[in-house]
């Protein structure tokens, strides 16, 4: 006999599951979008001062996120602080990256920062003493291997954008490690809210540190369209279906899903921007996803024990 206290429950269930294909399909539009920004991002910044261009996309997310903005007078030190500080982790990633698109290609930026993914479990044994599998070392040895055929594919061999790039990776699985914790704690939208406005600061002031000139911007139609475009659907949507797609999906299913981000780069990168990666690059690409596919699919013997 079903009591009247389970009834609730099993409805509850019942309505997370129906919302289980919309998170599914919402996240995967997330990778869509986060893995076309490398080559519009490498197309852009070839006309437009790197730090102008991120000022411009933050602000135009930060706008996206003004429907919230009622809720700023919940704001307290904490909500702050973790924002400040997830804020400048994030902004280093993202400039690093945006660096190394001015000299590397877009398909391998994309699978470059897929191995944050691979360094999350180290950083976070470093940071948060967490343990990890054994199969994380075998994912790790992959990846270098996958790296190095990447760098060293091409005439060019390593260049400098690779190495930025790298860099941004790291950074990346900082921020997945921190939001992970903060998002627990303190309210998601505030926190994005502060987050962005830090970036916004950060980027501004590269900008004016760097004496990056505006003179020759040209401001057509199709310019704001793509800011637009990069503002509020890559940024702020993504922001939107990722927090609420989280709150629907398991962790693997999600983690899968966004190993997908380098392979829509790479396809975005040939389709937008004539790249083709050589035998060399590819191989080296398959391993680096191999690798994360390794270290984010779990059983579930592993998940009952966490």
């Amino acid at each position: 006999m079903e009591t009247n206290q389970g009834k609730p429950i099993r409805e509850k269930e019942l309505l997370k599951n129906k919302k289980k294909p919309i998170a599914l399909f919402l996240l995967i539009l997330t990778t869509v979008f986060w893995g076309s920004t490398f080559i519009i991002t490498k197309t852009v910044i070839k006309d437009v001062p790197l730090f102008f261009y991120l000022s411009l996309r933050f602000i135009i997310a930060l706008i996206g996120f003004s429907p919230y903005f009622i809720y700023l007078k919940k704001l307290n030190k904490k909500i702050i602080m973790m924002g400040i500080i997830s804020g400048l982790i994030y902004f280093v990633a993202i400039a690093t990256q945006t660096i190394g698109l001015k000299t590397t290609t877009a398909g391998k930026a994309g699978f470059i920062t897929g191995l944050s993914t691979i360094m999350v479990p180290f950083l976070g044994r470093i940071f948060f003493k967490k343990s990890f599998k054994k199969r994380v070392w075998l994912a790790a040895f992959i990846s270098v291997i996958g790296l190095a055929f990447l760098f060293l594919e091409g005439e060019k061999g390593i260049i400098l954008g690779d190495i930025w790039v790298l860099i941004c990776a790291v950074f990346c699985a900082l921020f997945i490690i921190y939001t992970e914790k903060a998002v627990k704690i303190v309210n998601i939208y505030l926190y994005s809210i502060i987050q962005l406005s830090t970036i916004i600061l950060c980027c501004i002031s590269s900008s004016l540190l760097f004496q990056e000139q505006y003179s020759q911007i040209t401001f057509t139609s199709d310019f704001w369209l793509i800011m637009i475009y990069m503002g509020l659907i890559v940024t702020t949507l993504t922001f939107l279906f990722q927090n609420w797609s989280q709150k629907h999906q398991d962790s693997v299913t999600t983690a899968i899903i966004f190993a997908l981000e380098p392979v829509f780069a790479a396809i975005f990168g040939y389709f937008l921007g004539d790249e083709i990666l050589t035998p060399l690059g590819l191989l080296g690409s398959g391993l680096i996803l191999i690798a994360i596919f390794i270290t984010i699919i779990k059983n579930k013997s592993e998940y009952k024990k966490e």
